[in-house]
């Protein structure tokens, strides 16, 4: 059984999960370029403030209901996937010839596409990174 501030609990850190995961793509991206700028900073900082929010938010109701925390946490990290799923531009596509993966919420950061770009948004001309194929030979990755 549930409480009004437990479920207050779960909910939010569900919403927590949710953005530490759509930041973290960027966040990665950022850090592993050399141009650090003070906007980079900041984005890299806000994604890991998401994060040690989201793991305080877990220790809140681990505290609570240590019993019951196990089950919980996989609720919770669950209902996180199920909305990175929905959310629009988080898809992946995989190239049917070399079984290369593009994924939207990560970019090419090594090709200058910015993270959370989705694939129709990528030039007409694009191909492939591993094999040189066109966007016609990828398929909407189901995995």
């Amino acid at each position: 059984m549930t409480t009004p501030l437990l479920e207050t609990l779960i909910a939010r850190a569900i919403d927590l999960g949710l953005k530490s995961s759509l930041a973290s793509p960027q966040a990665a991206s950022l850090l592993a370029s050399k141009n650090q700028t003070p906007e980079a900073e900041a984005i890299i900082r806000a994604s890991n403030q998401l994060t040690a929010d989201y793991k305080a938010c877990l220790k809140e109701i681990e505290v609570a209901v240590p019993q019951q925390y196990g089950s919980l946490r996989n609720q919770i990290v669950d209902q996180v996937r199920k909305a990175m799923k929905k959310q629009p531009g988080m898809r992946k596509w995989r190239c049917k010839v070399c079984h290369f993966i593009y994924d939207e919420r990560i970019g090419l950061p090594r090709r200058n596409i910015r993270p959370s770009t989705s694939f129709q948004d990528l030039p007409e001309d694009w191909e492939c990174p591993e094999c040189d194929v066109g966007k016609g030979q990828f398929v909407l990755d189901q995995g």
